[in-house]
């Protein structure tokens, strides 16, 4: 079992890199000049949810809660049970910032598949129901985290013993569940580009590699709920491995688009003048698609089979993909 202390040093560490990630990409996304769209306006916020988050964990971590002590006599006194309940109120006000930190994250994933992907058409249906199971699931999270007791002020009563509900397993079930089948959705949308052919092996690298973290991503959660359940929904233990999903989440929903815009620069720099040639602000990785060529494929594909429309936009994506050179051809047609 963990101890306060432990909770609130690995919510320093998992928020301070969760932070260095989120400014790297707002200020790597300033630098290329990116206009300030929906994904940049996310970020903010989910900075914003973050640095609110330590300064509420470290309070009820401080004060604890009425499911700590139910399970440690030291609770018992007039002077800590005031301090109880505030943890207690606090707990699930983080409870709530964590669910929309991650959900913020699965957003951000969300906007990029759509960059990438557009063109394809099953695959924008399927980010448009993703959406949807965004929006309920985390509805759900946040009644399950004020209702499950009912009325509130169990969630902080000692004495009668208040049951069950103040563990907030219904709470930790949904949210976990809600995460595991996003996860399972943003799979199934990134699969298209894992089954890409004629990539390079680095290509393949880097897609797989997201792939994978996705996969680590459901890994985690199922842990984190084993181990909650394990030390009987301990605020430390719940706390830390919130903080654990946090920054795992945060990897993977940013440092595609940080390699992407990093990798544009750099090209940027050594090539200049081809990159004057050819509109260097439509030029892009896998996380920079130029939007009008794919609209153009996907216009004169659906004269087609349904076969057909993906196989051609797979193709021009690969052009996009391979390097300045092959760049140019395209936009030379």
């Amino acid at each position: 079992m963990f101890t306060a202390t432990q909770a609130n040093h690995a919510n320093y560490v998992c928020a301070a890199l969760s932070l260095v990630i989120l400014l790297t990409r707002a200020i790597v996304s300033r630098l290329r000049r990116r206009p300030l769209d929906l994904s940049f306006f996310l970020v903010i916020l989910s900075i914003a949810t973050i640095i609110s988050r330590i300064v509420v964990v470290y309070y009820y971590l401080l004060y604890g809660t009425a499911n700590d002590a139910l399970h440690d006599d030291g609770y018992f006194s007039t002077h800590n049970l005031a301090k109880v309940k505030t943890g207690t109120i606090l707990s699930l006000v983080a409870r709530v910032i964590i669910t929309a930190t991650c959900w913020l994250q699965i957003g951000l994933l969300l906007l990029f598949y759509s960059h990438i992907m557009e063109g394809i058409r099953w695959v924008e249906r399927m980010i448009k129901v993703t959406w949807i199971v965004v929006g309920a699931t985390f509805l759900a999270n946040v009644l399950t985290t004020l209702l499950e007791c009912r009325p509130l002020k169990l969630y902080w009563q000692i004495e009668p013993d208040p049951g069950t509900c103040v563990k907030g397993y219904v709470q930790l079930n949904v949210q976990c569940s809600g995460n595991v089948v996003l996860d399972l959705l943003l799979l199934g949308i990134s699969y298209p580009i894992l089954i890409c052919k004629h990539r390079t092996w680095q290509q393949h690298l880097r897609v797989g590699t997201l792939f994978v973290l996705g996969t680590f991503c459901i890994i985690v959660t199922s842990l984190r709920l084993a181990l909650v359940y394990d030390n009987r929904s301990a605020q430390p233990t719940r706390s830390l491995w919130a903080s654990v999903q946090m920054i795992v989440a945060t990897f993977v929903a940013n440092t595609p688009t940080i390699y992407g815009d990093l990798n544009v620069r750099k090209r940027k720099k050594s090539r200049p003048t081809i990159m004057r040639q050819n509109k260097p602000e439509s030029w892009a990785t896998i996380g920079d698609v130029a939007y009008s060529e794919l609209a153009r494929v996907e216009r004169a594909a659906s004269k087609g089979s349904e076969g057909s429309t993906r196989k051609e936009w797979f193709d021009q994506l690969e052009i996009m993909e391979e390097g300045p050179m092959k760049r140019q051809d395209l936009f030379a047609q």
